[in-house]
């Protein structure tokens, strides 16, 4: 008895440095993890900044009227506000992708179709819609939109290729900002050659960034309906 005691205080004499070694790797891991969870970004704090310089744009007039106080220059809206507006639609997908990296929410218009298809069926449905007013064809592709829509519910997005995406948006705002700070200080030519050219890389970066182009089809994809909605300014 004597004995086997001793050999199991060997045993577990020997395994007790084994023990102290992987309650102490559980400890690394489980600290690695948490400063990892806590310095990763969250993508909403990615975007933030750009956002704040848009809008503080924004709040003062934006490039056109900025550029319209200071210079008498005719007929400059056709670039000053085109480059407004291009920075917003910049911006308005970049909060899609925010908004919709674990899944679409259902639209206004699927929550309303999407119960009634899966309770009534497709043709049952088409004929409410064309008694509500829409045309067949219109019909067809509300429900197509009801459709598309509950497959998106659960599409996910990778955060990696959404950073990507807003950095690589970064230069295009920091650019405004510097437009924007030069307009009263510099010739008016000038401005509208930066802000020509400025257009002109925001359109390449909204055509072939595969996330702007998605956000693009995500919502283009979403019908008008005043007669399901009540919005009296759809069309």
């Amino acid at each position: 008895m004597v004995l086997i005691n001793c050999q199991e205080g060997q045993i577990m004499k020997s395994l007790h440095p084994f023990f102290i070694f992987i309650q102490s790797f559980f400890i690394i891991c489980v600290s690695s993890i948490t400063v990892n969870a806590a310095e990763k970004p969250s993508c909403i704090s990615l975007l933030h900044p750009l956002e704040s310089k848009v809008e503080e744009i924004k709040g003062q007039g934006g490039i056109w009227g900025m550029f319209d106080q200071n210079y008498q220059v005719r007929n400059h809206a056709t670039v000053t506000l085109k480059l407004d507006s291009k920075i917003m639609i910049l911006i308005v997908r970049l909060n899609h992708l925010c908004a919709t990296q674990n899944g679409v929410p259902l639209e206004e218009i699927a929550q309303i179709l999407l119960p009634q298809l899966k309770a009534r069926g497709k043709q049952l449905l088409m004929e409410d819609l064309i008694n509500l007013g829409h045309l067949e064809e219109e019909a067809e592709k509300l429900i197509a939109y009801a459709r598309f829509a509950e497959t998106n519910l659960d599409r996910k997005l990778e955060f990696g290729r959404i950073t990507k995406t807003i950095k690589g948006s970064q230069t295009f705002i920091n650019r405004l900002v510097s437009i924007f700070k030069q307009i009263g200080t510099v010739e008016s030519e000038k401005i509208m050659t930066d802000s020509k050219a400025l257009i002109s890389d925001i359109e390449k970066f909204l055509a072939t960034d595969a996330y702007l182009v998605l956000a693009d089809k995500e919502n283009s994809e979403i019908p008008h309906s005043r007669y399901i909605t009540g919005d009296s300014d759809a069309m």
